[in-house]
């Protein structure tokens, strides 16, 4: 799932790339590399010749050198604290890395309450650029914070058809933004 957010990144900027299979780095080589991490995912930059890890750390690294960061410096914040608040919905949603399955009353709570709240935290974030049908989430062009959202809420929307009029509800120019970011080439 991780994952997902550095590739569709990757496809955006028509960057070329090579997918590997996770065991070519986790477990064994993964203490290996100059700046490890715990699981993937990895990301191999060429010209650098550096391992990174960390979702975050990956979009943003990339962000900085597609140009994909909004402008002003209060806006690269608050993109760096949407990627952020995207990893933290993948814990939540996930229920820790599957330490613990979920059953239909702690999964309708979760529903119903904290998934609710982060697509209410996602529109507030995007109130100010978004209109219903129109807009960026921080600003007048795409950026990293738009990619991560769409690979958050488009592959919750995807997996889990249900959600769909959930985040229509709760956010609904945050799903407009997710079909707009997708249905594009």
């Amino acid at each position: 799932f991780r994952g997902n957010f550095i590739q569709l990144f990757l496809e955006e900027v028509r960057a070329n790339y090579r997918k590997l299979d996770a065991s070519e780095v986790y477990p064994d080589r993964r203490l290996n590399i100059h700046y490890p991490g715990m699981a993937p995912p990895y990301l191999y930059d060429c010209r650098t010749q550096v391992w990174y890890a960390q979702m975050p750390a990956i979009l943003m690294h990339l962000a900085k050198a597609y140009h994909f960061l909004p402008d002003e410096p209060e806006q690269q914040t608050l993109a760096l604290k949407v990627v952020l608040d995207c990893n933290d919905i993948l814990m939540e949603i996930t229920n820790y890395h599957g330490t613990v399955m979920w059953d239909q009353d702690s999964w309708t709570e979760f529903r119903t309450h904290r998934l609710a709240d982060w697509m209410v935290i996602f529109e507030k974030t995007g109130q100010a650029c978004l209109e219903p049908n129109a807009g960026y989430l921080l600003g007048s062009r795409l950026t990293v914070a738009d990619i991560a959202t769409a690979a958050m809420f488009g592959t919750l929307v995807h997996s889990f058809p249900e959600l769909a009029a959930d985040l229509e509800q709760n956010a609904p120019r945050i799903a407009s933004l997710c079909q707009r970011v997708e249905g594009r080439p």
